[in-house]
């Protein structure tokens, strides 16, 4: 209704019914914002249903695309590491091995990540070698020593051991020759459980300027190359 016919329609009501023709004006705007926000929120639903489903599918390629490259790298690289061994008559640690370009331009490190894990008879190993090396303590420098060494058999912040700390203390165990240190060592070690974690592929080079780089190998890792990436963190 435009603004002649309402103040014609001033003119002709009462106060009273003007104040309820003006309620009813009011209450039809607010019918027609809810109403308004309403198919808003729908059409947004619509689109992010669809933005998403897009961005999935692009991802879901990239995804592909990254399982296909480090399956072929792995596989390639298995024929070196055979090639090296076979070559200097060694039995590599497929945890872990680095290649390196002739002039140290690339360098690609591979292998196996593991959880550290253990069974429950690790904690009578652990208090086995800790009563012994308590004995040695003899004075205040020797106890710090001893508390130090001790440190070795302390777990991480998931409650687990460090299991080339344990092989530490058994070099000094075959050392003390003393049955008890032995036994609790063996007790630990048999305890051992490690578990497969993931396989990984660690890749360095150089750059035009001769700077060491990494090349981002993950979603998080590649941040800093996105465009716009700066401003999007202060977002």
């Amino acid at each position: 209704m435009n603004l002649i016919i309402f103040n014609r329609m001033e003119n002709v009501l009462s106060p009273a019914e003007l104040a309820e023709f003006k309620e009813f004006k009011a209450q039809k705007a607010e019918k027609e914002k809810a109403l308004k926000i309403k198919e808003d929120k729908i059409t947004y639903k619509e689109i992010k249903d669809e933005t998403i489903r897009v961005q999935f599918e692009l991802l879901k390629r990239i995804s592909g695309l990254m399982l296909e490259a480090k399956k072929t790298v792995f596989n390639n690289c298995d024929g070196l590491i055979q090639m090296k061994d076979d070559l200097f008559k060694t039995k590599s640690d497929r945890s872990s091995n680095t290649f390196t370009t002739q002039d140290g331009s690339i360098s690609i490190k591979l292998g196996n990540r593991v959880n550290e894990g253990w069974a429950d008879e690790v904690e009578i190993g652990v208090c086995k070698v800790q009563d012994y090396l308590r004995t040695l303590a003899k004075d205040d420098n020797s106890a710090t020593l001893v508390e130090g060494v001790i440190r070795l058999l302390k777990p991480d912040k998931k409650g687990n051991l460090k299991a080339s700390k344990v092989l530490e203390l058994e070099q000094m165990a075959i050392k003390s020759n003393n049955a008890d240190f032995m036994d609790g060592i063996t007790l630990i070690k048999e305890a051992y459980r490690p578990s497969p974690s993931c396989m990984f592929i660690e890749v360095r080079y150089k750059d035009e300027n001769g700077e060491e780089q990494s090349l981002p190998l993950s979603m998080s890792a590649i941040e800093k190359t996105c465009p716009n990436y700066e401003n999007r963190k202060s977002h």
